[in-house]
Formats: C-alpha cells, sequence, structure tokens
C-alpha cells in the first residue's frame, strides 16, 4: 500500500508541474505540491485519498486538452485518423463522470458526462467549420459552447458549496477562449503562437481540475479524512 501511495506521488508532482509558477513554467516555491502527510498551506494534512483524487481529475483534464488538440489537428488537416481520434476524445466524458459517480450518485454522474459530450461534440462541429470557412456554422457552434459551458458551471457549483457559479462560469469560458484561440492559430499555420496557447490550456485544465477535486473534499470531508 505504502509503494502505491508513493508511485502515486510521484506521478502527481509529475503532472502539477505544468501549473506550478508562471506560465512558463518557472517554479515558485510557495506553490510547489502537496505531500501525503505534510502539512499544506491551510494547516490541512494531505491525505492518500485526498491525493488519489487530485490526479484522477488531473488526469483526466491532461487527457481531456491533449485529445482535443489532436482533433483540432486531424480535423484541420482532413487526416485519415480523424474519426478515431474524435472517437478517443469522447471517451474523456465517461471516465470525467465515473470520477464523480461514487460522491453524487449515476443519475447525476450520467447527467454531468451527458453534458461534457456535448462540449466535446460542439468543439468537433466548431472546428468542422473554421476548417470549413462556414462563418455561419461558427457562429452557431459557438453559441451552442457558451450556452454549454454555463450549464456545466452551473451544474458543478450545484455540487458543492465550494464551487461558485460565477467563478466557475469564467473558468469554463476561458478554456473555451484559449480552445478558440489555439485552433484559430493552428488553421491559420501560427504554430508557434499555438504552442504557447497550448501551455496556458494545460495550465489552466490543471487549475478547473485542482478545483473541482477540491469542492468534492469539501463536500464530503469523512471520504478524505
Amino acid at each position: 500500500m505504502y509503494k502505491k501511495c508513493a508511485l502515486a506521488l510521484m506521478v502527481l508532482a509529475v503532472l502539477a508541474a505544468p501549473t506550478l509558477g508562471s506560465i512558463r513554467g518557472n517554479l515558485t516555491s510557495e506553490l510547489e505540491p502537496d505531500i501525503i502527510g505534510k502539512i499544506d498551506q491551510t494547516d490541512m494534512i494531505i491525505t492518500p485519498a485526498e491525493a488519489n483524487l487530485w490526479l484522477q481529475e488531473r488526469t483526466l483534464w491532461q487527457e481531456h486538452v491533449f485529445w482535443t488538440r489532436m482533433t483540432i489537428t486531424s480535423i484541420l488537416q482532413n487526416s485519415a485518423d480523424r474519426d478515431p481520434v474524435i472517437n478517443r476524445l469522447l471517451r474523456n466524458n465517461d471516465d470525467m463522470s465515473e470520477t464523480i459517480e461514487p460522491y453524487y450518485g449515476n443519475e447525476t454522474a450520467k447527467r454531468y458526462g451527458d453534458l461534457i459530450e456535448d462540449h466535446l461534440l460542439i468543439a468537433v462541429a466548431l472546428v468542422s467549420a473554421v476548417r470549413d470557412g462556414n462563418q455561419t456554422a461558427i457562429a452557431s457552434a459557438n453559441d451552442m459552447w457558451n450556452k454549454n459551458a454555463d450549464e456545466i458551471a452551473e451544474f458543478e457549483s450545484n455540487l458543492s458549496i465550494s464551487l461558485l457559479p460565477q467563478q466557475r462560469k469564467a473558468m469554463w469560458r476561458e478554456h473555451l477562449n484559449l480552445t478558440k484561440n489555439e485552433t484559430l492559430q493552428l488553421a491559420n499555420g501560427d504554430y508557434n503562437a499555438s504552442i504557447d496557447t497550448f501551455d496556458r490550456i494545460v495550465e489552466q485544465g490543471n487549475m478547473m481540475a485542482d478545483s473541482l477535486a477540491q469542492g468534492i473534499i469539501i463536500q464530503f470531508p469523512e471520504r478524505f479524512h
């Protein structure tokens, strides 16, 4: 058991690295990774259960943003791997719903998964419209994406008192804006800029994962301490 916890910590430290310090990855001492058994900035002992949930959420958000970028590239380039890549992206919603099911039940988890699936499908439609230069389809997909993001934010805020609606909405809108910038940069061949944007997407995704995990921990303290 101890060896498994130690291994989980090693992976967590690796996943934590992109969000520590500035956008360009410089570490700061006050934001170093929390370690099981140590005292965090709120004088709480980090438990294995907490670290495991943070690891799960960060892993899924890493997969979310990485497979989204691969999907954008495949669609824009009309690659032969487009459909398999999209199918892999669409596994993300089931995985995300599974992480909250133990705490909120199957019905709530399924609803959450459906909202995330809509988020991913709209992203596919938006990128396809960008590739085709269809301004009407771009505007329609953009409106649907914003509405869906607000629905997800509202849903998440209802899960835990610590997930404030406006804060969660702002985080989702930032995720959308960064991804739209990334899409346009890739479509225009501005690859260096798209890489810089993707670094920001990774960091921001980790922040979204951490806040969701912390919301669950606050909602169910007996499950973690």
